[in-house]
């Protein structure tokens, strides 16, 4: 009887995954070198370009955008469009080398320029940050405000570079499970319910080792982009999971100081991942940052 009501607990877990976070249809277009990129895009507000987190894909958003439509009932507070980044999720595999933020935000433009968007509200998650500033930097006439959570905007310091070369290797040689369990460790507060951990779990494993070696690498070789922050007068809001353990809050406050209209939100009981584990409270606060009735 005990082995019956577990699996019926387990099957129960895995079916409210793929119920509660199932992601949205994916469509694809192709970019100039003839690579193919996966995106969702979801409903027929002011559009909002958000970019995943390392190492994961456009599913992260999945909570976020949901609550949209199950607390306020209404897909036109925003057009969310949600990208699977170079070698992630559904889009085209990479080679392990490093991919440099500036092309990740190339891949942004295109889609954007593929979907007639002339400007946008950009937003990223950790690596998604670093993005979301890379792109601010090269095409600051597309961007109409920044999301930037739980990231920093300072360069690696040589010991963390050492680390994300040693870690890539570690994942071209043998695999992803050391990483995905560090990862899940140290990401998540330990407030997160047993259906995240799960969801990221299943999010994770499904990740391309080559993929994750080239972002790993692109990371390491990002400048500081602090200047950028503090040269704009753009509305830029910054979020940070109160229990982060990957990303000090502080960098967040660091941040904050820089850039002269910005807006701080410390977001309790949530680790690294602060939009996943607290879905409805990052999300009211991108409403009151962004939304215009």
């Amino acid at each position: 009887m005990y082995k019956i009501i577990s699996s019926i607990r387990v099957f129960t877990a895995i079916f409210a995954i793929f119920v509660l976070f199932s992601p949205a249809h994916a469509r694809t277009f192709q970019i100039a070198d003839n690579r193919f990129i996966s995106y969702t895009d979801i409903g027929h507000g002011r559009p909002i370009i958000l970019i995943h987190a390392f190492p994961t894909d456009r599913r992260l958003w999945e909570p976020a955008r949901n609550e949209i439509e199950d607390v306020f009932r209404d897909s036109r507070i925003f057009r969310i469009i949600s990208i699977d980044l170079w070698g992630f999720g559904q889009s085209s595999s990479a080679n392990g080398q490093a991919i440099m933020m500036s092309d990740y935000a190339d891949e942004v433009s295109q889609l954007l320029d593929h979907l007639d968007i002339k400007s946008a509200v950009i937003g990223g998650e950790s690596m998604g940050g670093y993005i979301a500033l890379a792109f601010l930097e090269k095409f600051p006439k597309k961007v109409e405000g920044l999301i930037l959570s739980d990231t920093q905007s300072i360069a690696d310091s040589p010991e963390t570079k050492a680390k994300r070369e040693a870690t890539a290797v570690d994942v071209i040689e043998h695999g992803t499970e050391n990483l995905i369990n560090e990862f899940i460790s140290k990401a998540l507060s330990p407030d997160a319910s047993e259906k995240t951990r799960m969801f990221l779990k299943y999010v994770l494993e499904k990740q391309d080792k080559m993929a994750i070696a080239s972002a790993l690498r692109g990371m390491a070789l990002r400048h500081d982009t602090s200047n950028i922050l503090a040269n704009s007068s753009l509305p830029i809001l910054i979020l940070t999971g109160e229990k982060d353990k990957v990303i000090s809050p502080q960098q967040s406050q660091n941040m904050h100081a820089l850039a002269k209209n910005s807006k701080l939100i410390v977001i309790p009981n949530a680790g690294h991942l602060s939009s996943l584990e607290q879905p409805k409270k990052w999300i009211n606060a991108v409403i009151d940052m962004f939304y215009v009735p």
